[in-house]
């Protein structure tokens, strides 16, 4: 054992081997949790309300937002969509920017709906597949939107 290290030589030859590289289902599942875990980060204010008014519509409008926001940064994130732009690195000033449009993205997954359903006087088939509609349009322009006002 190496007293400055502590470790053993078998140990530092694995640290130093090379890893195999994903598969294409690794690498999008690597994706899609990248995404679901930046997006409930974010978005925890929006999350916490929907929370706190304890309303299954409300909340099966914030899965399917949710769902269609990371299917679509996944894909992004992935390289499999193109939308204009790759999607942004995290810095500090973006981490900003993906607190307020992720939570305003989330609102409008649960408020839009409901307003869609009003106007056009569509029932509940209408209302979910809108929220779901929402997310993944709303990950879809952030990339571009952040590009076109600058990083």
């Amino acid at each position: 054992m190496d007293e400055h290290r502590g470790t053993t030589p078998e140990i530092e030859e694995r640290r130093v081997r090379l890893r195999p590289e994903n598969d294409a289902v690794g690498t999008w599942l690597e994706r899609l949790f990248d995404a679901t875990s930046e997006l409930v980060v974010f978005a925890i204010p929006a999350l916490v309300l929907v929370v706190l008014f304890n309303s299954a519509t409300l909340s099966g409008r914030t899965i399917l937002t949710a769902t269609g926001f990371v299917l679509v940064a996944a894909a992004v994130k992935r390289r499999t969509l193109a939308v204009g732009a790759e999607w942004p690195k995290t810095s500090t000033r973006l981490s900003v920017a993906r607190l307020a449009y992720f939570n305003a993205v989330v609102v409008c997954g649960v408020a839009l709906p409901g307003l869609v359903g009003v106007a056009t006087g569509g029932g509940p088939a209408l209302l979910l597949p809108t929220a779901f509609v929402v997310g993944a349009v709303g990950a879809g322009l952030f990339p571009p939107l952040v590009a076109t006002l600058g990083r």
